[in-house]
């Protein structure tokens, strides 16, 4: 356990030991706090959805062009949905 002092403005100051096991904790970071009454608990914030989320396909649309494959969706829809309005007509 490190022992740190609450300063003047109640801020505390987490020991450099700390901060390098926690990614997420540098300055700037948001972090949650809560406290059962007896201790006190530091967590890293959550990354909303958006940051945790940035660049996860990158890898795997490297090689492929998104407009094309785009107009290649619509296509295939555009076929199923002629293919349906076509049976359904024979009804």
């Amino acid at each position: 356990m490190h022992l740190v002092t609450i300063g003047t403005k109640n801020q505390i100051v987490i020991p450099k030991e700390i901060r390098q096991k926690i990614p997420g904790i540098k300055p700037g970071a948001k972090v949650g706090i809560q406290s059962d009454g007896k201790a006190i608990t530091i967590k890293p914030a959550a990354a909303d959805w958006v940051e945790q989320t940035a660049g996860i396909m990158k890898e795997a649309w490297k090689d492929i062009d998104p407009i094309a494959e785009l107009e290649k969706m619509r296509d295939e829809w555009d076929e199923k949905s002629l293919k349906l309005r076509h049976e359904l007509k024979k009804r």
